[in-house]
């Protein structure tokens, strides 16, 4: 008897020839326009000239002192309202409202060449709010009550803040942004299509066994992998609900839903021009995804696993699948270090850290969840002291943007070439030797 396949024996490319993908990118082009001139309209609207009332969540509340008054502290807040990020400031001391949703009254500048302008590029980005005054709405998430159960398991606001940003995707406490940076962790913390992953490996492993039994009584013609991973695809659908649509994990949910299509359909996944056609699909329902620097780093981050799926093949092997798995953590550590010091500073050797927590976070992740729903998360307290008070070693260092240009080059140019991607990794790992020599010098 023939053994059931699982996957299509088919793998044909979603798109194949050049008029498809032009028609393609035309359609996906005057979709990007239209978002844009949407945006541009809404932008049109803000209060430039007259003040005006927005309402807005918190995101992120702290305190910082200029140099020069370092008695007098004052608040800053990070607020999304409608899609974008504003920042305000206040001297008032404000208790904690990461989480509410409040109404500043106030206005925008639009002066060029002044420090608070507000652009339409930087409204894709973050833009300074002249806030005249904040006050706080009865509104609250409708996940308030699930998030107070979580913190409420944790002795203090800083190790909650950990296991937030972990279920929830709000925002780092200081402390832990700090020590996330330093040990290159920030991937891991912030939710993106790691999660999504290791979320629904997990409840493949779950819902498998229960599936299979009642697939052997009732349903024997049905496929396991095309029907868990539409009722796994659902329950990620509504946990994006949960998270408010976060960004990251919406666009890691679109790549899944695709993948996932694609898959049903026969047609080929782990392709190149499949990923830059997500890519642009993202920009053209989301055009402030160009210029989310977790959005850039992500779909570099999905680039290099594919080049290094392309270029080192499994074997049906025990001792080799674990050998697979740590190279691919170690290739993809380095490869994408080069691009992410174009936008950030941070380095030290301990953040070579990195790539067994990211193994061990494949445990980790699901088992954080579960004794969470038991109520005993804060079962790690304890040693999370031992890592928020430590003191970690950095130096800062960008990396110039013609060496960033001439990375990118190589890495495009390593999707043809086995060569190039042996170059590319002998140069990033080189890099990462400069740095650590900077490091010690």
């Amino acid at each position: 008897m023939t053994k059931k396949a699982r996957f299509s024996p088919y793998q044909i490319p979603l798109l194949d020839g050049t008029k498809q993908w032009c028609i393609a990118l035309a359609l996906l082009s005057l979709l990007c326009i239209a978002k844009i001139a949407y945006e541009y309209h809404k932008y049109s609207t803000l209060p430039f000239e007259n003040p005006s009332e927005i309402q807005a969540q918190v995101l992120l509340q702290y305190q910082k002192t200029k140099e020069n008054k370092p008695d007098k502290p004052y608040t800053v807040m990070k607020l999304e309202s409608d899609g974008h990020i504003f920042y305000i400031t206040s001297k008032e001391n404000l208790k904690d409202l990461q989480g509410r949703f409040i109404r500043v009254y106030g206005k925008l500048n639009n002066k060029p060449n002044t420090k608070t302008q507000c652009s339409f590029v930087e409204y894709f980005k973050s833009c300074f709010f002249i806030a005249f005054s904040i006050s706080l709405m009865p509104k609250k998430e409708f996940s308030a009550p699930l998030k107070q159960y979580f913190v409420n398991q944790h002795d203090s606001q800083i190790h909650a803040s950990l296991f937030s940003a972990l279920f929830f995707a709000d925002s780092l406490h200081k402390q832990w942004r700090e020590v996330a940076n330093r040990l290159g962790l920030a991937h891991i913390i912030a939710i993106s299509g790691f999660h999504l992953g290791v979320l629904s490996a997990f409840l493949f492993v779950i819902f498998a066994p229960f599936y299979r039994l009642a697939q052997r009584r009732f349903f024997s013609y049905r496929n396991e992998l095309y029907d868990l991973g539409a009722i796994i695809l659902l329950f990620m659908c509504a946990y994006l609900v949960l998270l408010d649509f976060t960004p990251s994990f919406l666009r890691a949910l679109v790549m899944g839903g695709l993948g996932f299509l694609l898959l049903f359909w026969g047609l080929e996944i782990l392709n190149f021009k499949l990923l830059a056609l997500v890519g642009c699909i993202c920009i053209a329902l989301f055009p402030s995804a160009a210029f989310n620097i977790g959005f850039i780093l992500s779909m570099a981050g999905v680039f290099y696993i594919f080049l290094f799926v392309k270029y080192f093949p499994k074997f049906q092997s025990r001792f080799y699948v674990v050998w697979y798995w740590v190279a691919f953590n170690v290739a993809v550590f380095f490869s994408i270090t080069p691009l992410v010091h174009y936008f950030f500073p941070y380095f030290s050797p301990y953040q070579l850290v990195s790539i067994p927590v990211s193994l061990a976070f494949v445990v980790f992740f699901p088992l954080a969840i579960f004794f969470a729903n038991c109520w005993v998360g804060g079962i790690a307290d304890k040693w999370l002291d031992m890592v928020i008070n430590l003191e970690i070693p950095s130096i800062d260092y960008y990396l110039s943007l013609p060496l960033t240009l001439a990375y990118v080059a190589l890495s495009l140019s390593a999707i043809f070439s086995r060569k190039c991607y042996v170059a590319l990794l002998i140069s990033a790992f080189i890099f990462w030797g400069y740095l650590l020599f900077r490091f010690f010098s």
